[in-house]
């Protein structure tokens, strides 16, 4: 299909993802969905003529074959009644804690994964950019659950962009590490991934490290970029421009698919990051002024205040539109020292790592740049 060229910005919203429950006290609430649609409309995000809301109601047949084994399509299948658990679905991940079984297990990841596979269409036909709040589910395995993830979305979105012939580049900014999306292109010279995520030292999935730089002709096009424990929106900008925009723009992609998890910031209850929305923000405001077709997908974020927000602002970047600042917001602001904070009303307070703490995370932030100079810029300079 065209894309109509008046439309800059397509918002995809599954709906029925936002009614489903993991388990009544899972840190993964797909009510998130619904209640980022609510706050963009209530916002006027959706009135603007270049802008459309796409619901997407109906799951598309075949859409998790594409990545997903046969085998382990079937195991969602029997799951999705939410009272039977076997051992097979334990082998693949189905069943535990982080993943467990409910009602509607299978029509919930096949109708996330449509939502991102109709965004990736999007931006093969002409879109600027699409955003899929019901996506971004990076860990997931072809046969393997993981992590929240029952499926990848993400791998789906990508491949279908490189069948349309696009030259696409993978960013994920999520406080965990895209193993999953890393896995399956880690000898592929075709698509740049690149991961900026808390330390496998001290968070799930227990990797990511700067080592891991792809395999065979792969070598150089998959870059980690681990965070240490109360990296602030400082440290993480400057790795973000001399790193991710460095790679980016030396592979130059047509495409960028971007997982926007809002896990990365201070309050949220399972990392150790200290970051704010503003550094999310501003990373993704220098992306887009870059790269300006972009494939925007949910991920983590575990305080729904934080994820709200945050893909309230992503969203009004992405569709290049101002939001109206708020009078509480923009007190508040300046009753805590920073008036310069545009559109506060759904901005953080600013945080910072100070002292001997900071002076140990930007010399290691500058450890990773210098290693990414000496080790992974010549191979993208080719």
């Amino acid at each position: 299909m065209t894309e109509n060229t008046q439309t800059k910005a397509v918002f995809l919203y599954p709906r029925r993802l936002a009614e489903y429950v993991f388990a009544p006290d899972h840190p993964f609430k797909p009510e998130r969905i619904s209640r980022v649609y609510d706050l963009c409309r209530q916002k006027g995000l959706f009135s603007h003529p270049s802008v459309r809301v796409e619901e997407v109601l109906e799951p598309e047949e075949g859409v998790l074959e594409r990545f997903h084994t046969p085998q382990y399509i079937e195991m969602l299948r029997r799951a999705n009644g939410g009272n039977n658990l076997d051992a097979a679905m334990l082998s693949h991940g189905i069943g535990t804690m982080e993943n467990p079984v409910f009602a509607g297990i299978y029509d919930f990841s096949v109708l996330s994964a449509t939502a991102s596979l109709r965004a990736a269409r999007l931006l093969a036909g002409g879109t600027l950019c699409a955003f899929n709040p019901g996506g971004g589910f990076h860990h997931a395995h072809a046969d393997r659950a993981s992590g929240f993830c029952y499926i990848n979305d993400v791998v789906i979105a990508l491949e279908e962009l490189k069948r349309s012939g696009k030259r696409v580049a993978y960013l994920d900014i999520d406080a965990h590490h895209g193993d999953g999306v890393q896995e399956a292109f880690y000898q592929d010279p075709e698509v740049l991934t690149v991961s900026l995520h808390e330390s496998g030292k001290t968070l799930f999935p227990w990797g990511g490290f700067a080592g891991e730089r792809g395999k065979g002709a792969g070598f150089g096009y998959n870059i980690n970029v681990p965070l240490e424990p109360s990296t602030d929106d400082e440290v993480f900008l400057l790795l973000f421009s001399r790193i991710a925009l460095d790679a980016l723009t030396l592979f130059d992609p047509d495409v960028v698919v971007g997982q926007f998890g809002t896990d990365t910031f201070s309050t949220d209850p399972l990392t150790h990051l200290r970051m704010t929305n503003n550094g999310y923000i501003e990373a993704v405001a220098g992306l887009h002024e870059r790269f300006p077709r972009i494939l925007a997908l949910g991920g983590g974020g575990y305080n729904l205040d934080n994820v709200v927000r945050g893909w309230t602002l992503l969203w009004a970047e992405l569709a290049g539109l101002k939001l109206e600042e708020g009078y509480g917001g923009a007190m508040g602001g300046v009753f805590l020292g920073d008036a310069s904070i545009v559109d506060s009303d759904l901005r953080d307070m600013r945080l910072f790592t100070s002292g001997p703490p900071k002076e140990s995370l930007m010399e290691k932030a500058e450890a990773l740049i210098s290693e990414y100079e000496k080790l992974v810029r010549p191979v993208l300079s080719k």
